[in-house]
């Protein structure tokens, strides 16, 4: 489309607009103020299935989360998918110094679980997760990915067997804080270098470089992921003081999640509809014409809006009332794996690799914020490419089984000619867009979409965009 004519066009287009009012309703409802079949304009609406893929992205750190998760689980679309948690503890302060006639009592884990993703539960199904001493130190410089593992000490220092579901309720943070006893032989150790004076209780780093780290690993059958609230997990050491005539004096130190961590998240899609997909930004055409989307592995739906683009370009005058990007009849896998709570549209290149900036200028920090309602997301994030272009996101209906993501604004302001600076990434006949979860700006990896392993999916055909536009009559 020619970009002249289409600034030229706007001049026409808003004698045009002066003529009726838009609506947001079906072809018969648009609401026009002049009747179609006067001659002068007409009311139309496309619905167009657009071409789709599915990309999963190289993976991204996970240092930055503090996503405390552990469990595994099995989905016929998706495979095996396992998730692991390896965190630096910290001391707290005060440092307490107990007296030189305390006695070691014990070492306990107060903890509790947030929420899952998994398969369906039964009642009183018992779960396990095991937690190690690590056995090399967490490097706070390297760039752990979901894919990272770290080595673990030979002896577990706790089991914890727990049954998510009772009496048809889930029980989690809220009503539920279990007590696990750790090994005694650590406990012990570290209760007389804190009777001793042991300066490694003055910050989290001098703690680590003797204790190292804990890892959480799924332990036994389990069939869901648990996201475990790292400010509810604490590590309490139990000492008893005496005072002059020999009576015990119960005291605990505590320690709690320190500052350095990340997980691991892995799906093994041996025998599935994704076996053959590579983690590596590929378009990927699933063989049972499904389109899929996962949270935490970084899997995306691609979709090309070339089709639409060459709609347009048919048109020489027309004004778009309303563009909606449709995501109908979502596959439903159950309680403890419903979609995604909310999708969000980013604009890509052909390749998948074309970032909204090519220097580092233009980024969330600077200036150029908010130019044609654009928020960048920082490459050095190691996040997936593209930007946010607001408000293009929609929440999941669970009465209709659909996501509805308006995208009126956009669609009218690239056919009045926006978005054509050839140093923008949604160059006309280029701009490519991703189906994902939210993501925050500043750390992403934070946010729930990469974190958690939810999953969608939509069958290609269910991909569509509905377009409402009025032209001239003899011009749809």
């Amino acid at each position: 489309m020619n970009l002249l004519a289409k600034k030229f066009r706007r001049g026409v287009l808003v004698i045009l607009s002066a003529l009726m009012v838009i609506s947001c309703e079906d072809p018969g409802k648009i609401g026009l103020l002049v009747n179609a079949d006067n001659g002068i304009i007409a009311g139309n609406y496309k619905e167009i299935v657009l071409p789709t893929s599915v990309v999963q992205f190289n993976p991204r750190k996970t240092l930055e989360a503090r996503s405390i998760q552990a469990g595994q689980y099995f989905n016929p679309d998706f495979g095996t998918v396992t998730s692991k948690s390896y965190t630096r503890i910290a001391p707290t302060e005060p440092v307490i110094t107990p007296s030189q006639n305390a006695e070691y009592k014990s070492f306990e884990l107060a903890i509790s679980f947030a929420s899952l993703v998994g398969e369906e539960l039964l009642n009183s199904e018992t779960h396990q997760i095991d937690i190690y001493r690590l056995a090399e130190p967490i490097d706070t410089a390297a760039n752990y990915t979901r894919l990272d593992e770290l080595a673990l000490m030979p002896t577990r220092m706790a089991t914890w067997i727990f049954a998510p579901l009772r009496d048809d309720t889930l029980r989690d943070q809220n009503d539920t804080t279990f007590i696990l006893p750790l090994d005694n032989v650590i406990g012990e150790e570290i209760f007389q270098r804190l009777q001793a004076g042991d300066p490694m209780f003055e910050s989290e780093a001098a703690f680590s470089e003797y204790f190292r780290g804990i890892a959480f690993v799924p332990g036994g059958n389990n069939r869901a992921i648990f996201q475990i609230d790292p400010e509810r997990l604490i590590f309490v050491l139990r000492f008893n003081e005496f005072n002059s005539d020999g009576t015990p004096i119960a005291r605990s130190y505590d320690f709690v999640i320190g500052d350095y961590g990340f997980y691991h998240l892995e799906s093994d899609k041996a025998g599935t509809p994704l076996a053959s997909i590579m983690p590596d930004n590929t378009e990927f055409y699933p063989p049972d014409d499904y389109r899929y989307l996962q949270y935490g592995t970084l899997m995306a739906i691609k979709v090309d809006l070339r089709p639409a683009y060459a709609l347009i370009d048919t048109l020489p005058f027309m004004i778009v009332n309303k563009a909606e990007l449709l995501i109908d009849d979502v596959k439903q896998y159950g309680e403890y794996m419903k979609p995604p709570t909310f999708l969000q549209v980013y604009f890509t290149d052909s390749v998948n690799y074309k970032w909204p900036v090519v220097d580092n200028s233009g980024r969330f920090d600077s200036t150029s914020v908010g130019v044609n309602f654009i928020m960048l997301q920082d490459e050095e994030k190691f996040v997936p490419p593209g930007f946010y272009l607001s408000p293009l996101s929609s929440f999941y209906s669970p009465d209709n089984g659909n996501y509805r993501i308006n995208m009126s604004l956009f669609f009218q302001s690239i056919y009045n000619g926006d978005f054509h600076d050839e140093n923008l990434p949604f160059l006309e006949e280029q701009g490519q867009i991703y189906l994902f979860g939210e993501s925050s700006v500043l750390v992403p990896q934070g946010t729930g979409s990469h974190v958690f392993s939810t999953p969608l999916a939509v069958h290609k055909n269910n991909i569509r965009l509905k377009l409402y536009y009025t032209t001239p009559t003899g011009n749809n």
